[in-house]
């Protein structure tokens, strides 16, 4: 799958899928819905997105990485998955990639930051600066739950001088098309990450929304957002967006084609490539 923004070139790197009864992924929302959705599995995927820009090759975010232990949550712990095979069959090879943008740092997003290798846990692309919210890296830094992910997953960054820990509210360009917007609420600090290329626009939303059922129902947290209210502004404010600007929403966990646009009723229409 390649879909071409302006200059841009963009292609999804798969490393599992999956599905949870949608009362289950929305459990807040459940008394809201029919019976038939309650039984309704929501299909989700967990990959990343890669952009090549010029001389610059960026990985949005790097999903969960194998070998992980994550309190034996099948979804996460001691994965076995064939993402660096699914990554070189675009063509670029983990040493190719100059830039890896994280959204926030959650589990799914941030694991094949690293590779374990001679049984040290080391930059899983060598040769890349790794962009991340200083306010997420305090946060993952100081919570005793995330201490696994944090020596495993971004404490090799910090070892190696690779990290830049940023404000994401500051207008910085990267790879000369890509800036971070802030859109909290599924975590403390995560940032969606705009790109713009060629008077074309789109989005790397995140976890701003886990299924497309939320365009129906933008006030449906999952039962991963952490500040509920602030879930709700950022998701309606990058349904906005996208519809205002035309622009290609390409999500962390849609299954399918994972991107789309956003009609100017605020409807999703996913491409398919």
């Amino acid at each position: 799958m390649t879909i071409q923004i302006g200059n841009c070139v963009i292609q999804k790197v798969t490393e599992q899928t999956a599905a949870f009864p949608c009362a289950t992924l929305f459990a807040a929302h459940s008394g809201e819905m029919s019976t038939q959705l309650v039984q309704q599995p929501a299909d989700i995927s967990i990959h990343s997105w890669l952009v090549r820009s010029g001389s610059h090759t960026v990985v949005v975010d790097t999903a969960t990485g194998n070998g992980r232990d994550r309190n034996n949550n099948p979804l996460f712990h001691q994965l076995q998955t064939p993402y660096l095979d699914n990554l070189e069959q675009t063509g670029i090879t983990p040493e190719e990639v100059t830039l890896v943008m994280m959204t926030h740092v959650h589990t799914d997003h941030v694991g094949w930051n690293t590779r374990l290798q001679d049984g040290k846990w080391q930059p899983g692309f060598p040769n890349a600066r790794y962009v991340c919210s200083a306010t997420e890296l305090a946060h993952v830094q100081n919570n005793p739950a995330a201490q696994a992910l944090y020596h495993d997953s971004i404490l090799p960054l910090l070892e190696s001088g690779q990290l830049d820990a940023v404000d994401v509210r500051e207008d910085t360009l990267f790879a000369g098309v890509l800036r971070y917007t802030s859109t909290p609420g599924h975590s403390v600090d995560h940032a969606s990450i705009v790109l713009e290329s060629a008077g074309e626009h789109a989005i790397f939303a995140g976890d701003v929304m886990h299924h497309p059922i939320q365009f129906q129902h933008p006030h449906w947290n999952s039962r991963f957002c952490e500040d509920l209210p602030q879930a709700i502004a950022s998701r309606q404010r990058v349904i906005d967006w996208c519809a205002e600007h035309q622009a290609i929403w390409f999500s962390s966990h849609f299954a399918g084609s994972s991107c789309g646009r956003v009609t100017p009723g605020r409807q999703w229409l996913p491409l398919e490539v």
